[in-house]
């Protein structure tokens, strides 16, 4: 799996992008655990997810079938 960068991330943003390459396997299975055990979810699993910088607010976030952004 590869982690896909939008945007205009800072350079720190590359190490952070290669340390969730690295585990995605297990930050998505984590994702469908969860959803299982602790919301009941039995017969569905994670296919992806977006990350966004924590500072940014959830009226600066936008999504659509493809990909989310901050505006």
């Amino acid at each position: 799996m590869s982690v896909e960068t939008v945007g205009n991330p800072p350079p720190e943003a590359n190490q952070l992008r290669a340390e969730i390459e690295k585990q995605l396997p297990d930050i998505i299975a984590s994702f469908s655990q969860v959803l299982q055990k602790q919301f009941g979810f039995e017969s569905v699993r994670v296919g992806g997810f977006t990350l966004v910088p924590e500072e940014a607010s959830a009226d600066s976030i936008s999504c659509d079938e493809e990909s989310c952004s901050v505006d």
